[in-house]
């Protein structure tokens, strides 16, 4: 009977391990790296001669709809703070966190 009960344990061990060894990991958004990255496609080819590189920080939320929200861009350059609001704002982004505010670094380099 002793033998059976540890018989028994030892069965039921190794099919608990084999139930709990799962190597699916759950799919976590990585919300930095997929914003800005959907950011950079946005503002890529800009139509306005650049000669220098351009750096800006760009502040925006997500609202509910998922748009991105453009609060202020700090940048020297009028026309790159104009560019920037008119291809960000209010464009949809694939993103689950709204409501919040971020801060982007931008930086406009010249083509090769």
């Amino acid at each position: 009977m002793k033998n059976l009960k540890i018989y028994l344990v030892a069965i039921l061990l190794a099919a608990g391990t084999t139930v709990f060894a799962n190597n699916t990991t759950p799919k976590v958004e990585n919300k930095e790296t997929n914003v800005t990255t959907q950011i950079a496609e946005l503002l890529k080819n800009p139509e306005m001669e650049i000669n220098e590189d351009i750096k800006a920080k760009v502040t925006f939320m997500v609202n509910d709809n998922k748009e991105l929200v453009v609060i202020n861009v700090d940048t020297k350059n009028e026309s790159v703070d104009a560019f920037i609001k008119s291809r960000l704002n209010y464009k949809k982004l694939n993103t689950l966190k709204t409501g919040e505010e971020w801060v982007l670094p931008v930086r406009i380099v010249p083509a090769a």
